[in-house]
């Protein structure tokens, strides 16, 4: 009798700490940013686009947004105290803000994507200038991190693009808008 009890809380206590290694296992993977940056959230011309990077054109049309409407953001019916999701920019078709500005970020991603993509088929690159810019602009996100009190750019920039945000994604995000918009300009003159 006694040694059923013992193998009975034995297994129960085995099952309690599979449980919790579990638990951590599943909180790791998720904080780490690995789903958003292997979730392909839409393909442009044969090319993935993670859920990760398609944060960062979410995040700047939303930025964006906010800055050109400034003070009269409210005149366009959105709160800036509630979340996107939750308000509608067009209620009768039940489109929410957060519906808008992943549209938004979705079509720019489509664009920018579709130029890079000609760009890199042309053999187009970036000037060193542009290089130059582009590690200054990326460097200079210690100094946010640091002013901001984020002990490093990685959690700084995951606090403003979300889980799989970093250093690296940034410099590869700032790397295809800098090369798209290059091209463009270059293919615009020509």
């Amino acid at each position: 009798k006694e040694a059923k009890k013992l193998r009975l809380y034995t297994g129960l206590f085995a099952a309690a700490i599979a449980v919790m290694i579990l638990v951590v296992l599943v909180s790791r993977v998720v904080s780490s940013g690995f789903i958003p940056r292997s979730t392909t959230a839409l393909t442009v011309g044969g090319t993935k686009v993670s859920a990760a990077e398609l944060n960062h054109y979410y995040i700047d049309s939303v930025n964006n947004f906010l800055n050109q409407a400034g003070d009269m953001v409210s005149l366009f019916g959105l709160d800036t105290t509630k979340a996107l999701d939750e308000q509608y920019y067009n209620e009768a078709e039940g489109d929410t803000w957060a519906d808008y500005f992943l549209d938004q970020a979705t079509a720019t991603a489509q664009n920018m994507y579709a130029v890079y993509n000609a760009a890199k088929a042309e053999g187009f690159t970036l000037s060193q200038e542009a290089k130059d810019s582009i590690d200054a602009t990326v460097d200079n996100m210690a100094l946010y991190a640091t002013m901001y009190g984020y002990p490093n750019a990685d959690q700084y920039l995951k606090s403003m693009y979300g889980n799989g945000a970093s250093k690296k994604s940034y410099t590869a995000y700032c790397e295809l808008q800098a090369l798209a918009s290059a091209y463009y300009n270059h293919y615009a003159e020509s």
